[in-house]
């Protein structure tokens, strides 16, 4: 029985995951030959950053991840995470109408920072206080 709890933990990302490369693969324009921007410079970046939904998504794609992975593997989820966010690049290079851009990773990594960091202030204000005193032996008699 924990087996298949522990399987179904995974269904929330894998159906979210799956249905945001299908979004961002669709379009109205039709298809072209795969194009890529490769450019980082700051001001592709700073563009990229003033990408909301990209760092929203990003984030609650991180929670899903984490609800699969466990909250003791938050690097492993990271990578899931952004991972999902490659892939939402790579199913827009043949579609007219979107710029699949490398610059467009940094906005994902923030939404990453993001979750995380909100997952572990959670994590640490609703984990039990272990007080100084508890790890103290008995006195011996």
């Amino acid at each position: 029985m924990k087996k298949l709890v522990g399987k179904r933990r995974w269904i929330p990302f894998l159906a979210f995951g799956a249905a945001s490369l299908w979004a961002a693969a669709q379009t109205n324009h039709g298809y072209r030959k795969p194009v890529f921007d490769w450019d980082l410079s700051r001001e592709a970046i700073a563009n990229a950053l003033t990408k909301m939904p990209h760092i929203g998504s990003t984030a609650f794609i991180f929670a899903l991840a984490v609800i699969a992975v466990g909250r003791d593997r938050l690097p492993f989820a990271a990578v899931l995470t952004f991972l999902v966010g490659v892939g939402w690049e790579v199913v827009q290079m043949p579609t007219i109408g979107n710029n699949p851009r490398l610059a467009d990773l940094a906005p994902n990594m923030v939404g990453i920072a993001i979750g995380w960091t909100l997952f572990a202030a959670i994590n640490r204000l609703c984990s039990p206080r272990i007080s100084s005193t508890s790890h103290r032996k008995p006195p011996s008699p």
